[in-house]
């Protein structure tokens, strides 16, 4: 089974462990500690996943605060105001990715001494029920003092239902130019927020309530309705180059109830917790008739279908131009390159449960430009590429390709090794391989084999980049060989091979590539040569493969990694072959 960033940690359900984590049938949260008999609103939570702030309001909906919880070894424990709350009508708080900083609404007065804010919707006056957003930051184990956000963002007194998404950026329900509610965003840039934008999220005609931003921006999950009389939905958006998809409704297993909304997203990105008055199925029909309830679901079902289409897909490569993730054994850990000021690094993180660690520079990639990192099968070494000298005192190395010298970007093939007590030292790979200051591209097979791209040695930098195939003999490699579909002659890119060699995924120029893209091909093992490179249909470089060589890993044209799944493709694949074998006994 392809296994993409597995479910993160146990939900827990009226004190005691799921059986099931992350249900793909929407299911409540915590009855009886968190979700009880009060009005509970949107869910946030710190990035390990063991403390959360909901909101909570009294009976009569007049008064709202925003409440704290932590896990326990037995669930949850009994929810307390927290710190920055418990005066005024506090609401709908929104974690940082980072968990550094909160963000919530709140009718409070700017200076937090005047009258609570009123607001007026729909020609109708609501005193107390104005609503402005308030950041709160993080310090130590405790919090400062909120500060509300600038006019940028609270350009009138209906701005709520706060999400924040990658680097900052501020998505929320306000007030457009033409004074309606819409969904809007605030980019957070040079420490302050920019103006805010309108966010187009389907149709026209669609209202669009309480966002819920993916961590690395590459989906939304929003209320939507379309008419007064209907119910709020919840609906999935992923973005694209070209802006958002049309939204996709989650179903009756997720909507119920009159409503759904307050979506927001859990500390794995993955789980889904919002808010509705549906039932309980089996508990009396009268179960908080007169609130809502927090619930959770599983947006597993929806994001690997997306995922089989080659959509962005969220791991600890959270950046913009984070590429080339290597998997070890089982996918429970990887190194990606990172862009560190204006040059390259290797990063590392692992994964515990189902939760990636903060990725960290490898000890060895703190001075020279290291890219493409390529993991052996088994885990225990690494290949990747580094512009340092082959000798310390050396001056970095330059590349030549495309007829022109690039600077401190040459590139030759290194190889590191990986035990249980940490990183070797680098050891470049030998000259037969290194031929020119221009290798790039690693892939590893399980018996040592090595892939890489190259331009030929006696084109002096003019030729096109070349796929080759060095193998390894009794920890030797040999005379590098160019694959027989690479030509030279149109450029060939970024290998990524299955483990036994039964397949190669790269990027090309060829056809049906546009003129300033490159297209990802697919070509399977026949005897010692390959079969003619189909393509997949998808446009990206730096192509990697999950270690059960089932899911693609790609950088796509937005500069973000996307995944890809190849079990129909192989699928396929082997049906063809076994015909073949059948008619040709």
């Amino acid at each position: 089974m392809r296994r993409l960033l597995p479910l993160a940690f146990l939900l827990t359900f009226g004190g005691t462990a799921a059986a099931t984590d992350n249900p793909t049938a929407a299911a409540l949260f915590a009855p009886g500690v968190i979700s009880g008999a009060g009005d509970e609103g949107p869910a946030a939570f710190l990035p390990d996943g063991n403390t959360v702030y909901f909101s909570r309001g009294s009976s009569d909906h007049e008064h709202y605060a925003i409440l704290v919880s932590q896990r326990t070894g037995q669930g949850w424990s009994e929810p307390r105001t927290a710190p920055f709350s418990g005066r005024w009508r506090d609401a709908d708080p929104a974690m940082s990715p980072d968990g550094s900083f909160l963000v919530f609404a709140s009718n409070r007065p700017a200076d937090g001494k005047g009258a609570v804010l009123d607001t007026v919707m729909g020609g109708k006056s609501y005193p107390g029920r104005g609503m402005n957003l308030w950041r709160v930051a993080r310090q130590g184990q405790g919090w400062g003092a909120p500060e509300r956000l600038p006019d940028t963002v609270n350009t009138c007194h209906s701005v709520f239902a706060p999400d924040v998404g990658p680097d900052g950026t501020l998505y929320y329900i306000g007030c457009g130019a033409d004074g309606q509610l819409r969904l809007l965003r605030s980019v957070h840039k040079d420490g302050r927020y920019q103006a805010a934008e309108p966010v187009a999220f389907g149709a026209d005609d669609l209202t669009v309530r309480d966002p819920a931003i993916a961590h690395d921006g590459s989906f939304m999950v929003a209320s939507i309705k379309s008419a007064k009389t209907q119910p709020y939905r919840l609906a999935i958006a992923f973005a694209t180059p070209q802006g958002w998809s049309t939204p996709q409704d989650l179903g009756d297993a997720v909507n119920g109830g009159t409503h759904a909304m307050g979506a927001q997203l859990g500390a794995d990105g993955r789980t889904l917790y919002f808010v509705s008055d549906r039932r309980v199925p089996g508990e009396q029909a009268d179960w908080n008739k007169d609130g809502d309830n927090l619930w959770q679901v599983s947006l597993a079902p929806w994001l690997d279908a997306h995922a089989r289409d080659g959509a962005p897909v969220a791991g600890p490569w959270d950046r913009a131009q984070d590429a080339s993730p290597a998997f070890g054994p089982g996918d429970r850990s990887v190194v990606f390159t990172r862009q560190v000021d204006k040059t390259y690094r290797l990063f590392f993180s692992s994964r515990d449960g189902g939760r990636w660690s903060v990725p960290q520079p490898l000890p060895f990639s703190t001075q020279w430009q290291d890219i493409e990192p390529a993991m052996a099968p088994d885990g225990a070494s690494l290949v990747f590429i580094s512009n340092r000298p082959e000798h310390d005192g050396g001056a970095a190395l330059d590349g030549v390709f495309d007829g022109q010298r690039f600077p401190g970007r040459g590139g030759n093939l290194w190889q590191v090794a990986r035990g249980k007590d940490g990183w070797g030292t680098p050891q470049r790979i030998a000259a037969l391989l290194n031929t020119n200051s221009s290798v790039f591209a690693p892939a590893l097979a399980a018996d040592g084999t090595l892939y890489f791209m190259r331009t030929d040695p006696d084109a002096n930098g003019k030729g096109a980049f070349r796929l080759f195939r060095s193998r390894n003999v009794h920890g030797q490699y040999q005379a590098p060989q160019p694959l027989p579909f690479s030509d030279g002659v149109t450029g060939d890119f970024d290998p990524a091979v299955a483990p036994d060699q039964s397949f190669i995924v790269f990027s090309s120029k060829r056809a049906p590539a546009g003129p300033a893209g490159s297209e990802l091909f697919i070509a399977f093992a026949r005897g010692e040569g390959w079969s003619t490179p189909q393509p997949l249909g998808l446009t990206g470089i730096e192509a990697r493969l999950s270690s059960d060589h089932a899911t693609l890993y790609f950088n796509a044209p937005d500069r973000r990694v996307h995944a890809f799944d190849l079990r129909g493709w192989l699928a396929r694949h082997s049906a063809v072959a076994d015909v073949a074998r059948a008619r040709n006994p």
